[in-house]
């Protein structure tokens, strides 16, 4: 029988689960992007591979649930920060772009989504979308000022600043100037 480390069986339960995602993390951080094999992240927080399999069923589940820790809490704090930018579209638009680019360049997101891409089937999974399309609308209504249109080409634009800076060497505040002025061209006058 294991060892209990909790005081209770659903504590202990959810603090292993939470070990497994934390490691899983880790793992794809620290390798800019693979997914770990199951027996990997087993291994990294100290159970049986069978164990594992309680937390997580395979790798695309890993990808998936750390999809739906990463999305929400993006989503609040970029939210957060658009409203503290107060009611200057420009600005508002500016503080999306500066916090997505840095998302994706300085945090866990930019070898999580190199990660999920090897997963593809892990974007098509009904709670990822049904995430992804509730952080798309609260983004479009914090940027009303752009066409909705525009905002799928902005954020494409925002990834490959993000390669251009991660891979290419290019400086961040190049990469953010011309981010905000391909924007501010976009904005609805």
């Amino acid at each position: 029988m294991p060892k209990i480390t909790r005081d209770t069986v659903e504590e202990h339960r959810a603090a292993q689960h939470r070990a497994v995602l934390d490691a899983a993390g880790r793992l794809i951080e620290e390798s800019g992007g693979q997914v770990p094999s199951l027996g990997e992240v087993a291994a990294q927080v100290g159970l049986a591979r069978s164990s594992v399999y309680a937390y997580a069923s395979s790798r695309v589940d890993l990808v998936i649930q750390l999809l739906l820790e990463t999305i929400p809490a993006w989503t609040a704090r970029v939210s957060e920060a658009i409203d503290a930018a107060g009611a200057d579209p420009g600005a508002r638009v500016d503080t999306y772009l500066e916090h997505t680019l840095d998302f994706f360049v300085d945090g866990t997101h930019g070898p999580l989504m190199a990660a999920a891409q090897q997963h593809p089937e892990a974007f098509t999974d009904e709670r990822v979308v049904e995430s992804h399309e509730l952080m798309a609308g609260a983004l479009r209504a914090a940027i009303a000022d752009l066409p909705s249109d525009a905002v799928p080409l902005l954020d494409a634009a925002v990834h490959r600043g993000a390669e251009m800076i991660t891979r290419d060497g290019v400086d961040r505040g190049r990469v953010l100037g011309m981010l905000q002025r391909m924007a501010r061209g976009l904005m609805v006058p």
